[in-house]
């Protein structure tokens, strides 16, 4: 696996960021590492580009992974977000995955992390796949709408005069043929004469089939 990702990493201690990219780098990522301990800083990262996973301590002088997670849920980026720390518990890590982290490795066990971050990854995929599958999903539900709602307008029975051929609207108003068709369908109409019609409205008998050709 030679996999390139660029890690976002929420850490105060510079000596524990590297021993994170180190692992990583064994585990078969080519990591772009970008570090940041403040909340100014981390919404100048987020603003700035676009990054694969983020990794953050739980406990900082200047900062908490508590109001990290916030902030990245409240961006909009489906950020996998990885607690790596040396001071979370069990219990306080159980609250952060229901908080939505999606996995914490200890600062003692970083064999996990590489494991860890091909899961996430792996799930993050799923998910935008399955955002496109569902988008796609909504729009041949509204274009499949609006063809049927095109086949049903003119469905049924329409009332039409029997002298002059206009048709009654739901609004009980009487409309030329044309204007009705119109309204309700994508037809368009170019008026003519048909032969029968030219003949007998100009006095032109016995002259239909000339006036055909």
């Amino acid at each position: 696996m030679n996999t390139n990702l660029k890690a976002l990493i929420i850490e105060d201690s510079a000596e524990d960021a590297q021993l994170l990219v180190h692992e990583l780098n064994e585990g078969g990522y080519q990591v772009t590492p970008h570090r940041v301990e403040t909340e100014e800083a981390l919404r100048l990262a987020l603003a700035g580009q676009t990054w694969d996973i983020c990794f953050c301590d739980f406990t900082m002088p200047r900062f908490s992974g508590k109001a990290a997670l916030e902030i990245i849920k409240a961006s909009g980026f489906d950020l996998p977000f990885i607690y790596v720390s040396g001071t979370i518990g069990e219990d306080v890590a159980v609250e952060a995955m229901k908080s939505g982290a999606h996995d914490y490795v200890m600062k003692n066990n970083l064999t996990r992390l590489a494991p860890a971050v091909e899961r996430e990854l792996r799930e993050a995929r799923l998910r935008r796949e399955h955002r496109i599958l569902e988008a796609d999903r909504e729009r041949l539900v509204v274009e499949l709408s609006a063809a049927l709602m095109d086949v049903k307008r003119l469905s049924g029975l329409l009332p039409i005069c029997a002298s002059c051929k206009k048709i009654r609207n739901d609004r009980n108003e009487w409309q030329p043929i044309e204007v009705f068709i119109r309204d309700h369908s994508e037809a368009q109409f170019s008026h003519g004469l048909c032969p029968g019609c030219l003949a007998r409205l100009y006095e032109f008998p016995g002259d239909e089939d000339k006036l055909r050709d």
